[in-house]
């Protein structure tokens, strides 16, 4: 593809590939699926909480193929693989509009996991290729192609509303399942490489493996490491753990909040047009917050970003638990909520490589992505279940404030680790933690 491109660094015809990836995956995020939630249980005659349990499954199936999808991205890249996903996930939605039975929705909710799409933090079919073509300039490449989620979001948000109001849930999922396959597998094959070096690049398009100038080499190396590290020694770092702890417990937080906000907004006495209208700022927010925090990552350490993101979220659910139904606690909320996830979702995409390397990073996020996905597919259930008990649905919100509050604290906390070279002799490379970033 390269020649259709002979002025341009590829990376950059990746990122806009990715981009389109990512804002087609949309119609798999929480987000849709909170207004979709109502009207299927509805027709199905069965409790929201219990149908929850969709998501659940899809993020529990992602979590356990995430070693796998992680292994395969490293050795193969993502162009046959981000076909094949776009094509399960895709050919998923539109079974799942068939379906009459709770359990059939939950086999094909699981069953799309296997894509690993919808998930927290973003996509690796996305994120670990572009994470390999770019160093110096790897937080403005990443936000770019992160805000195609958030324009996605922001465009199917009006347009579900829309389809499930005028054509049923029915319909909207299988015309969204047609977008899906639609854009990503052609997509994925034609633009999708693995890295930079399988067309004889180097990253960003350098000349050579040295990055750029003497100033630039300084402010990269102190904010991003130039080894690779090993999965091994990435699970013998307390950074690792601390920002897994991290991203675990935001998860729930987030997912069950996404899930079960809309409903709440309507309980208050919002109309349906404000509830959608508030809800569309989130992702419109991020489109420029996503590109904001980008550049920033590539200036300061990846962790003041998470710490900004973590407790941006942790402010944003304050509204939620004063409101009364006043339209300016859900414009709020959302306005907060969406500045804080450019951050957040910076912070998911960036750390990784930043910490650990480029060679293994899709093993790396493949081995830890379990264990955050675990977490956060209790989320919907675990807030689904709390609202329909007689708990008041302030000290919910208030609670999921404490736990986004906790979480900045941590990721402020995982300083940068390094690797401390030993020789054959001496055994194994050892871990520390670093003493910049």
């Amino acid at each position: 593809m390269q020649r259709f491109f002979p002025r341009i660094f590829y990376g950059w015809v990746m990122v806009w590939a990715a981009l389109l990836i990512n804002a087609a995956s949309t119609f798999l995020n929480p987000v849709v699926f909170s207004f979709l939630i109502g009207p299927i249980a509805a027709s199905l005659d069965v409790p929201k909480s219990a149908l929850a349990w969709c998501l659940t499954l899809r993020l529990v199936v992602a979590g356990m193929t995430g070693p796998w999808l992680g292994t395969l991205i490293d050795r193969h890249g993502t162009r046959w693989l981000g076909a094949f996903c776009g094509a399960l996930s895709g050919v998923s939605l539109i079974l799942a509009a068939q379906a009459n039975s709770l359990w059939v929705l939950y086999v094909l909710f699981a069953i799309s996991g296997l894509a690993g799409f919808g998930g927290p933090g973003g996509q690796l079919i996305t994120q670990v290729p572009l994470a390999k073509w770019f160093t110096v300039r790897r937080g403005q490449a990443i936000s770019i192609a992160n805000t195609g989620t958030a324009i996605g979001t922001t465009l199917a948000i009006p347009i579900t509303q829309w389809l499930v109001d005028d054509m049923g849930w029915r319909a909207s999922m299988t015309i969204f399942g047609v977008i899906v396959v639609a854009v990503i597998m052609p997509v994925s094959l034609l633009f999708m490489r693995r890295a930079p070096e399988d067309m004889s690049f180097f990253p960003d398009g350098s000349a050579a493996p040295i990055l750029g100038t003497e100033v630039v080499q300084t402010r990269t190396m102190r904010l991003a490491t130039d080894e690779d590290w090993t999965v091994q020694q990435t699970l013998r770092t307390p950074a690792m753990w601390m920002v897994l702890v991290a991203l675990g417990l935001s998860g729930v937080a987030m997912t069950g909040t996404l899930v079960y906000r809309v409903d709440f907004w309507h309980s208050t006495g919002m109309s349906p047009n404000l509830v959608g209208f508030g809800t569309a700022l989130d992702p419109f927010c991020v489109i420029f917050s996503a590109l904001a925090f980008g550049y920033i990552a590539d200036r300061i350490p990846i962790r003041y970003v998470g710490f900004i993101g973590l407790a941006g979220l942790s402010a944003s659910m304050i509204p939620m638990v004063v409101t009364s139904g006043e339209a300016i606690t859900i414009l709020a909320h959302n306005a907060i909520w969406g500045i804080a996830a450019g951050a957040f979702i910076t912070l998911n995409s960036v750390i990784w490589p930043n910490y650990f390397g480029r060679e293994h990073l899709g093993a790396i996020r493949g081995i830890v992505l379990p264990v955050s996905i675990a977490a956060s597919s209790l989320g919907a259930p675990l807030i689904g279940y709390l609202l329909d008990s007689s708990i008041d649905p302030a000290r919910i919100w208030a609670g999921v404030c404490i736990a986004f509050a906790v979480t900045a604290v941590l990721v402020l906390l995982a300083r940068p680790p390094r690797l401390i070279e030993r020789t054959p002799s001496q055994g194994m490379p050892l871990v520390r933690s670093g003493a910049t970033g």
